[in-house]
């Protein structure tokens, strides 16, 4: 696998993509983002690098200016189960892991080459602490990772496949054309094979 650049400081443009991510969270004044910039890094990471490793300590969260990234299990066979893809505007770094402390359960990969802004939990965490803007930010965050959750449960265990299929396209059109078809079964719960099936199902239909 691939691996991270050295960090680098904030571009302009990354500035402005935080400054979107974060607010389209909650409102956030420009004071209270440029608060953040000095703590946070770019760092690019090619095909295939690797933003967290399952075992490894999390210590980051990280926002995503620029390609996609996939959070997984693997378990002991060798299989990987997809548990999210992560696109421009949105966050990761295995929060749970973060707010616990201890290794982390998931691997976090770059599926293409991406651009990641990333910020210390602890420095993070030190804002917070600072900033009731920040602070409330963080429980809206709280509260879409809870949702977020929620949803996908509902989904695995509430949908059938074809329901799955097509509530993910539903919310992420634009998935097909990014995600290789491995990964996308993986996500949903189903073979390469029956999600192929699903597509010919759809395609049918139309």
């Amino acid at each position: 696998m691939g691996t991270m650049a050295r960090p680098e400081r904030l571009t302009v443009d990354d500035e402005a993509e935080l400054a979107r991510a974060m607010r389209a969270v909650a409102p956030m004044s420009d004071a209270a983002l440029a608060a953040a910039f000095p703590s946070v890094v770019a760092r690019s990471l090619a095909r295939g690098g690797v933003f967290l490793h399952v075992g490894d300590r999390a210590t980051e969260v990280a926002v995503v200016a620029r390609g996609f990234l996939r959070e997984f299990f693997l378990f002991p066979d060798g299989t990987e189960r997809t548990k999210a893809f992560v696109f421009e505007g949105a966050g990761t770094g295995s929060m749970a892991d973060l707010m616990r402390g201890g290794p982390s359960l998931a691997t976090i990969v770059a599926e293409e080459p991406s651009r990641i802004l990333c910020w210390p939990y602890a420095s993070y965490t030190a804002l917070r602490a600072r900033s009731p803007e920040w602070e409330r930010a963080h429980h809206a965050l709280i509260e879409d990772l809870f949702r977020a959750k929620a949803r996908r449960e509902y989904e695995l265990l509430g949908l059938d496949a074809e329901g799955r299929y097509a509530a993910l396209l539903a919310r992420m059109p634009h998935i097909e054309g990014r995600v290789s078809g491995k990964h996308l079964a993986s996500y949903l719960g189903i073979t390469p094979v029956h999600l192929s099936r699903l597509r010919r199902r759809r395609a049918n239909a139309t």
